[in-house]
């Protein structure tokens, strides 16, 4: 009943973040606090100066404060975030309580290290810091009212100064916390919600590779069979049909492991240029009689460790992609070194694609061209399986060309 009377903080019952989102939480919040909170510890220097310029009473005290101050910003630097919030909490109540004037909003301000327990602390820490900022709300909003002790009296001015510096340090900080919130909670369900969907990918692609594969087997045993021509050529369909569905599965499967951190790789010493002419070779049967397929291997190019599968299967991503998107010219497949590193480039000559849709190629299920054949996960699984190589993809493209 008072709790809604008086709309004040109360300490939360239940962590307000889930452990992943509030160790997200946890860096963006003493980024913040390192980056700005500086602004506080200027303002209480610059009150500190105007008090001896004024040559008021116990001025030495706004050095104190100063000190103070610095001290509570400091403390963010530490691991202890405990430690932090509470010292800060009381060092500003003591702020508001010596200085008369500063009160009410240092009592507002409570609200910011209130926030912030609730975000980064859990159970009993998060409650005796929430339970300290509430004591402070009240007490320091009841003594700048109600000023029944002794107090320092500084210049009207210099009090309702540092009165706005704090409260527009208080609403930006907040409004930051609103912004973060939204962000790291939506970015926490999304992830969720991809891992989920993933896991049900990699359920229903098991699933279905197991009829697929028997499909397939028993379709190319019918081969064996004395069949008319007609009979055949829808055998053939089925068996180009289902090798089709069949990698569309591995690639679903592929993703999914990818996705969840599952899929493994078995490094050895492998050979570039032999696995890219293999995969060049692979692809020549899909180009149509406009294009050409080029491989340009550089000599003597070291081995690395990899893994030769998946590497196949990426370096063959790329270029399945060029090959259904170059309808004339060339398809480049080249290896180099340049700085120490080995290069595998595809070069082509195909539609292109515009600078604000690049970013969108390595995103799954995303095809920029619905009319192709594919679902959009192959130029993904390749810069995730290279990236698992300890390497990266970088595209260079423009329409047209």
């Amino acid at each position: 009943m008072w709790q809604k009377l008086f709309y004040t903080p109360w300490p939360d019952e239940n962590n307000l973040l889930p452990l992943p989102v509030q160790q997200q939480a946890a860096v963006k919040i003493r980024a913040y606090w390192q980056t700005w909170g500086w602004q506080l510890v200027l303002g209480e220097v610059i009150l500190w100066v105007a008090a001896g310029y004024q040559k008021l009473p116990s001025a030495w005290l706004y050095g104190v404060m100063a000190v103070a101050i610095s001290v509570a910003y400091g403390l963010g630097f530490l691991p202890f975030s405990l430690l932090w919030l509470l010292g800060s909490s009381v060092l500003f109540f003591l702020q508001g309580v010596l200085i008369q004037g500063l009160g009410p909003v240092t009592a507002v301000f409570l609200i910011v290290p209130y926030t912030f327990a609730g975000m980064l602390l859990a159970r009993r820490q998060r409650v005796i810091v929430q339970t300290a900022c509430t004591l402070g709300f009240w007490v320091g909003l009841i003594y700048g009212v109600l000023p029944f002790l002794p107090q320092l009296k500084p210049p009207t001015y210099i009090a309702v100064s540092y009165d706005i510096l704090l409260a527009v340090y208080a609403f930006q900080t907040l409004r930051f916390l609103s912004q973060l919130t939204v962000e790291i909670n939506s970015a926490y369900v999304t992830g969720e919600i991809r891992g989920q969907s993933q896991q049900f990918l990699a359920r229903v692609s098991h699933e279905l590779r197991t009829p697929l594969n028997s499909i397939l087997g028993f379709a190319k045993l019918l081969r064996r069979a004395d069949l008319t021509e007609t009979q055949q050529h829808y055998l053939d369909q089925v068996i180009t049909e289902s090798e089709q569905l069949n990698r569309l599965v591995s690639d679903l499967l592929d993703s999914a492991h990818l996705a969840t951190g599952k899929l493994t790789l078995t490094l050895e010493a492998c050979d570039l240029n032999l696995l890219c002419a293999a995969v060049a070779e692979e692809h020549r049967p899909a180009l149509s009689a406009a294009v050409r397929l080029i491989t340009n291997l550089a000599p003597n190019l070291p081995p690395v460790k990899a893994d030769p599968m998946r590497l196949r299967q990426a370096v063959g991503n790329l270029v399945s992609n060029a090959v259904k998107y170059t309808a004339q010219g060339d398809i480049t497949l080249r290896t180099r070194q340049q700085d120490g590193k080995v290069l595998i480039e595809v070069q082509d000559t195909g539609i292109g694609i515009p600078d604000s849709q690049q970013e969108r190629v390595f995103i799954p299920f995303v095809q920029l061209d619905s009319r192709r054949i594919g679902v959009g996960l192959g130029l993904d699984i390749a810069q995730q399986i290279i990236r698992l190589h300890g390497g990266d993809i970088h595209l260079s493209s423009a329409p047209g060309q």
